[in-house]
């Protein structure tokens, strides 16, 4: 049966839309609970606690390996403080996720973490083959800058913590400076005994700077974004025409300066358009790709009327997405965000008597909420937070009503810039090892770089590929356009030797240069005979050794759009029209399974055999209007098996890679 895509406005953790409060004159009346409560441990305990602590880099989120409902995180070891360990990547498993059937558990207090940046983790190993973190989220560190300083700091702010932890006023909190803490560390798992000289006491601006910084809306794992601003297009958005009740001139003019604010941040391609007014009241209860400001809560979307005397809600605001469409920016995927829509409550007008500028108020409201809509969260929950940075934020959880109008703070921009400014120094690389250009693919920590050019043979016209990396061990290369992916490449060490393989999906012309930045040996690859791409035996001489993520299952995901079923297993493309599942036997040792799907874009998609990390199958389909077109590539010699289905039509084409052959497959007529 087909399954039917229901948009729902998503926001972090699947919670409802954010809201904007206003503190009232009486005592606040809205409780805060926290879910998480510790009693903190001190340093000395949580080293004797923990029977393997490093530091890391965060990669991001695994599929499920488990039909609990745990999140799964990759880190790559750069430094091991205490304990033993293998290999040079692992799992961290933290409780609360998604179940295999679908449902979520959110836990507040669990321990979240971004791409790619650094930590400090206090590990026990588990059954499973995974690390647990010790004591929940106190063994977690995240390396924060601190002006010249770089403090480990855990995540505290979902958390009631008994017998010490938060501090609401005084002197600022001692901070652990992270390579200082680090050493430390190791040298108590070595049994010395070395003075707790790491603490440091931040001043006013570096305590401004490390504190919880903003936070991005996410769902999957990935956050979301426009990419219209990304090609110089803009999003039009529009008021009801009614107006605000009780505000002089309606708050058009307002509602425009709010968008103004997010616009001015010239870092950013942001360009958010005032398109005049709209009968439009569908807000919420309808998907219909439009972007309106409704006023006066038309369709009861926000329980309960405004009250001055009590309180309650101002406003609701946030994104329109559909999880299964993405794109590729800065080297990362991202959800499209597809429309945004903000209702303001009904009675909210009773402010505008005691407000020392009502027309500022809202000013500040409608941009908050547009903020939202961008997929930017709060940058602070805390009704006591005492980060200035944080609690004068535009993006803070409650209005400030002073008269300050819609004003971006640090933070705001921050946010921003997170989201919409392409980077400077890694679109599509990253990895350490200094700033790596958006046409590179900087894998293996940094010590590899990447690049491609390109000929079509058949127009003349040529180029330099743009770069996505997938991993620190491997990337795709694309030619003109991010959804169609050309070629993949994948760096491995096997301890004797490093090894370079590639697969593509064109026919035309290219070179492929790498480069070992340790040594300066760079070597280039081009087509192979029948364009199935190949693989360098003898790359480069290596003096590390990255180990791959352990075999893990498969855990289902939930149902995509269309006839097609996304899962674990499963990969949608073309509109999810086509159904790609794939098979694979290792002949060296005997084991096979059922590969594990990751859909890269609308066109294209890969399979991993036992580890997400390392893709070893790279397939695209492509629709020339009078046939479809199915190209695949390989970056492994085992046996495998790929089917496609049209799901329209219920035909299936099969194809075969036959053990120690390295190759591919282009199918002009497929469907």
């Amino acid at each position: 049966m087909a399954a039917i895509l229901e948009r729902r406005r998503r926001h972090p953790s699947g919670r409802k839309p954010h809201e904007t409060r206003q503190r009232p004159a009486q005592p606040p009346w809205l409780g805060r609970g926290a879910a998480t409560t510790i009693v903190p441990l001190s340093d000395p305990a949580l080293v004797a606690s923990a029977p393997l602590v490093l530091t890391g880099r965060v990669e991001g989120t695994l599929p499920a390996s488990d039909p609990g409902p745990y999140t799964d995180w990759l880190v790559t070891v750069e430094r091991v403080l205490k304990g033993e360990l293998a290999g040079s990547a692992i799992v961290v498993r933290v409780l609360g996720g998604e179940t295999a059937q679908g449902g979520q558990l959110i836990i507040h207090g669990a321990p979240r973490f971004a791409e790619r940046e650094q930590v400090l983790l206090f590990l026990a190993p588990r059954l499973d083959g995974t690390f647990g973190i010790t004591q929940y989220l106190q063994g977690a560190f995240h390396a924060v800058r601190a002006g010249s300083r770089t403090a480990a700091v855990r995540n505290l702010t979902e958390v009631e913590v008994v017998g010490g932890g938060h501090r609401r006023g005084g002197t600022p909190p001692r901070l652990r400076e992270f390579g200082a803490f680090a050493d430390w560390v190791e040298d108590v798992a070595a049994g010395l005994a070395p003075p707790r000289d790491y603490f440091f006491r931040p001043s006013a601006s570096q305590m401004r700077a490390i504190v919880g910084r903003f936070t991005l809306f996410e769902d999957s794992g990935l956050n979301m974004r426009w990419f219209e601003f990304d090609g110089g297009g803009s999003v039009t958005w529009r008021a009801h025409r009614d107006g605000q009740s009780g505000l002089a001139g309606g708050g058009f003019q307002e509602f425009q300066r709010g968008l103004g604010a997010w616009n001015a941040e010239a870092t950013t391609p942001v360009r958010l358009v005032y398109g005049g007014t709209s009968g439009d009241t569908s807000g919420f209860q309808d998907f219909d790709r439009q972007n309106v400001l409704l006023f006066n809560d038309p369709n009861q979307e926000i329980e309960g009327t405004f009250d001055c005397s009590e309180g309650g809600t101002l406003a609701i605001g946030g994104p329109w997405i559909d999880a299964a469409s993405t794109g590729r920016f800065g080297g990362r995927s991202f959800i499209r965000i597809q429309a945004g829509d903000v209702v303001m409550n009904d009675g909210i007008e009773c402010l505008f008597p005691r407000s020392p500028n009502a027309s500022k108020l809202v000013e500040e409201v409608y941009a908050h909420e547009v903020g939202h809509t961008l997929g930017i969260g709060h940058s602070s929950e805390d009704e006591n937070e005492r980060n200035s940075a944080l609690r004068q934020a535009l993006m803070f959880f409650q209005a400030h009503g002073d008269g300050r109008g819609a004003r971006l703070n640090g933070d705001d921009v921050a946010a921003l810039q997170a989201l919409y400014r392409r980077p400077s120094g890694g679109g599509g690389g990253g990895g350490g090892g200094g700033t790596c250009a958006p046409d590179t693919l900087c894998l293996l920590a940094g010590r590899f770089r990447v690049t491609a050019t390109w000929e079509n043979q058949f127009d003349g016209s040529s180029g330099t590929a743009g770069a996505q990396r997938a991993s620190d061990l491997s990337g795709y290369l694309y030619f003109t356009d991010p959804n169609n992916t050309e070629l993949i490449v994948k760096i491995l060490d096997f301890g004797e030797v490093i090894k370079v393989f590639y697969g593509q999906l064109t026919n035309l012309h290219f070179t492929i240069r790498v480069e070992d930045t340790r040594s300066g040996a760079v070597k280039t690859y081009t087509n192979t005979p029948g364009d199935c791409g190949g693989f360098d035996n003898n790359g480069f001489p290596t003096n590390s050794v990255i180990a791959m993520v352990g075999r893990s299952r498969r855990g289902r995901r939930p149902v995509t759009a269309g006839s097609c079923r996304s899962d674990g297993d499963t990969l949608c493309l073309l509109n999810d029209r086509f159904a790609v599942e794939m098979t694979w036997r290792n002949q060296y040792d005997g084991s096979s399974g059922v590969g594990i799907q990751k859909r890269l874009s609308n066109l294209t998609g890969a399979f991993a055999f036992t580890s997400p990390s390392n893709l070893e199958i790279l397939i695209k389909t492509l629709d020339f209007g009078d046939r479809i077109l199915v190209l695949y590539g390989a970056l492994s010699n085992l046996e495998y098996t790929l089917r496609v289905t049209d799901t329209r039509t219920g035909a299936v084409k099969t194809y075969f890679n036959p053990a120690n052959q390295y190759c591919g497959g282009l199918d002009n007529d497929a469907f």
